[in-house]
C-alpha cells in the first residue's frame, strides 16, 4: 500500500520548478475558486483535453511528413480528448460558470494548448 502522507523530496533543479510551479498554481486555484468545486473540475477538464488533442494533431503532422502509419494513436488519442471535451460540457452544465470565468477558461485552454503545442515540438525536435 502507497503511504500518501509522505512527498518526494525535490532532488534536482527540475524536480523544484516542478513543485514550484505546482504550488504556485494550486494557490491560484485554491484562492480563485474557494469552495467552488464545479468550477475547479471545470478547469481541470479543460486541461486535461489538451494532451490528447496536441498529441494527435502532432503524430498526425509527424506521419505526414515521414509518410508512415500512426499505428492508431491519431484516434485514440483525439478519442481521449473528445471524451475529455464530453466531460467538460458535463461539469459546464453543473457549474454554470460566471461569463467571467468562461473567458479565463478560454484564455487558460488556448494558452496551454500554445504551451503543450511548443514543448511537445520541441522534445521531438531534440530527441530526433
Amino acid at each position: 500500500m502507497v503511504n500518501l502522507d509522505i512527498h518526494h523530496k525535490p532532488e534536482n533543479l527540475s524536480d523544484k520548478v516542478a513543485l514550484a510551479f505546482t504550488k504556485l498554481l494550486r494557490f491560484i486555484a485554491d484562492t480563485f475558486f474557494k469552495k467552488k468545486y464545479g468550477h475547479r473540475a471545470v478547469v481541470l477538464e479543460t486541461v486535461a483535453a489538451v494532451p490528447g488533442m496536441v498529441g494527435g494533431m502532432l503524430i498526425h503532422l509527424k506521419s505526414l511528413r515521414r509518410i508512415k502509419e500512426d499505428k492508431g494513436w491519431i484516434k485514440t488519442l483525439l478519442d481521449e480528448a473528445e471524451n475529455e471535451r464530453m466531460h467538460l460540457m458535463t461539469f459546464i452544465n453543473i457549474a454554470q460558470p460566471t461569463l467571467f470565468e468562461r473567458f479565463l477558461i478560454c484564455l487558460h485552454s488556448y494558452l496551454y494548448s500554445i504551451l503543450s503545442m511548443v514543448i511537445l515540438f520541441l522534445q521531438e525536435q531534440l530527441t530526433e
